[in-house]
């Protein structure tokens, strides 16, 4: 059994979902970060760095626990446990690896950066605007890949999909102006959201 320390955030979205389409058996247990749940000495205790999602996996390696705390790290882990959503053939495993990093690394990061600044008592409304036009361009170059393959990595689904969904449906919904007007990135976007279990692990209740 595996326990899910988790929001409803951009992280917590991606890691719950690979949860659900992977069919592993799993607790959630929602922290409420308007409370600083994550800050509290018992959840420090599990992520000395105060975020979310953790997951603690009762039967890892070897049939001993682990915990995990980095949402890219949670996906590859689930999906090697459960032998999904990892392509296997080589050459697709090689054209998986740069879209998955860039939902890492580039994508992600200039979102956060954006909820980061807004949160900002004296919000620094240049600053904003640079990362949100950075964000279009990515969408720019995400909607020109799609129009020739359907999912992040080729034709399959995979956990690089997982990851991006999770930045490009909180966009959605708190900036729309910023994630809307690209019609490949939509026809994605609306078919993993057709999937059940990403409907599943989009729910927190």
């Amino acid at each position: 059994m595996i326990d899910l320390y988790a929001a409803p955030t951009t992280n917590g979205l991606r890691a719950k979902i690979t949860l659900d389409e992977c069919g592993l058996d799993y607790t959630l247990h929602k922290v409420n970060m308007h409370d600083q749940e994550q800050k509290t000495p018992e959840f420090l205790a599990m992520n000395p760095m105060g975020m979310t999602p953790v997951i603690i996996d009762q039967d890892g390696p070897d049939g001993k626990p682990i915990t995990m705390a980095q949402s890219i790290a949670i996906l590859f882990y689930l999906a090697e446990k459960s032998g999904r959503f990892l392509p296997r053939d080589p050459a697709a495993r090689a054209a998986f690896w740069d879209p998955m990093m860039n939902t890492a690394t580039d994508f992600g990061p200039t979102y956060g950066a954006i909820m980061f600044i807004s949160r900002w008592s004296d919000e620094n409304p240049l600053a904003k605007a640079q990362f949100q036009q950075r964000f279009r361009e990515y969408c720019r170059i995400w909607d020109a890949k799609l129009a020739n393959q359907r999912n992040c990595a080729g034709e399959e689904v995979t956990i690089a999909d997982f990851s991006l969904f999770g930045i490009f449906i909180r966009a959605k919904s708190v900036y729309a102006e910023m994630a809307n007007g690209f019609g490949n990135l939509d026809r994605w976007h609306d078919e993993i959201s057709a999937r059940p279990d990403v409907q599943r692990g989009m729910k927190f209740d």
